[in-house]
């Protein structure tokens, strides 16, 4: 007989479950870096260099910042193949996408 997911956290304590499912979110987060992203598509951060015109060492900052210009993050992207869109999720509401920031604003003058 097999368990479920759902039975095995239904057997945990309260406290152990929060910690599990904090971890899960903790994993996804590491998941979704600009790195991570990279390393998947299996670029280096020279081949990043040479997509953007910069220099490697400038690859790896981008990739660290926490706050970084959205243009910064759409040209890192689209360097990959990429899309940026970016979706608000209000409570009670459904995703909403934001339009004007998948393009260049320059290139909309």
């Amino acid at each position: 007989m097999y368990k479920t997911l759902d039975d095995v956290m239904s057997e945990l304590s309260p406290e152990r479950r929060a910690r599990v499912e904090e971890h899960g979110r903790e994993l996804i987060r590491e998941e979704a870096t600009l790195q991570a992203l990279r390393r998947q598509l299996e670029i280096t951060q020279e081949g990043m260099a040479e997509r953007l015109d910069i220099r490697q060492g400038n690859v790896s900052k981008v990739e660290h910042r926490s706050d970084m210009l959205i243009s910064t993050l759409r040209n890192y992207l689209e360097a990959m193949g990429g899309r940026l869109e970016l979706v608000v999720h209000l409570p009670g509401r459904a995703p909403v996408t934001i339009e004007g920031f998948t393009e260049d604003p320059v290139s909309r003058a």
